[in-house]
C-alpha cells in the first residue's frame, strides 16, 4: 500500500506543477497548443479511475476493520473478475460511479449497478455493503434501488466516520 501512495503524491505532484505553470485559455489561435497541454494533463492523471479504486478501497478496508475487524487485499486488481471483496462473512462492492442523470443513472450506469446488487443480494454471507463515495450516487440508490436488495447495506465512505 505504501508504494501505491507513493505514486499517488508523485502524480499529485506532476499535476500541481503542471496547474503552476502551464496557460489554459482557450481561444481560436491556440487551439492545437491547448490541446497538447490537455493531452499532457491526460499522461500526467494516468489512469485516475483506478487511482480513485483504489483510494475507495483503502476507506473501505478502514471501515471494516473498524467495524469487523478484518482486512482486504488493497493489491487486488480493479475490475478483475468477481466482486471486490468477498471474505468469510463479508462480500462488498466499491462503486466509485458518478450518476450520469440528475436523479438516476444512465443506461450502462444502471445495468451494471444492478449487477452487482444482484450479486451482493445473493451472496450468502452475513454482511453485505455496496460502497459509494458520491452523495448523488448514495441518494439515487437509497430511493430507487435499496428496497429491491433489502439486504445490501449502502455505504458512502466519504461521510463514514473511519
Amino acid at each position: 500500500m505504501t508504494y501505491k501512495l507513493d505514486e499517488l503524491n508523485k502524480k499529485m505532484s506532476r499535476l500541481k506543477r503542471f496547474f503552476m505553470t502551464e496557460f489554459l485559455q482557450i481561444n481560436n489561435g491556440n487551439i492545437r497548443t491547448t490541446l497538447g497541454k490537455f493531452l499532457e494533463l491526460k499522461e500526467c492523471m494516468g489512469n485516475i479511475g483506478n487511482d480513485i479504486h483504489f483510494l475507495a478501497s483503502c476507506l473501505a478496508n478502514s471501515f471494516l476493520n473498524k467495524r469487523h475487524g478484518v482486512t482486504i487485499d488493497l493489491n487486488k486488481a480493479v475490475g478483475s473478475a468477481g466482486l471486490d471483496i468477498d471474505l468469510e462473512d463479508i462480500v462488498a462492492e466499491i462503486k466509485t460511479t458518478i450518476p450520469y442523470l440528475e436523479n438516476d443513472f444512465g443506461a450502462a450506469q444502471k445495468r451494471e449497478i444492478k449487477k452487482d446488487l444482484e450479486r451482493l443480494e445473493n451472496a450468502n454471507k452475513k454482511h453485505k455493503y455496496f460502497f459509494v463515495i458520491n452523495d448523488k450516487t448514495e441518494r439515487i440508490l437509497k430511493q430507487k434501488y435499496s428496497r429491491h436488495y433489502p439486504s445490501v447495506k449502502i455505504v458512502n465512505l466519504l461521510k463514514e466516520d473511519l
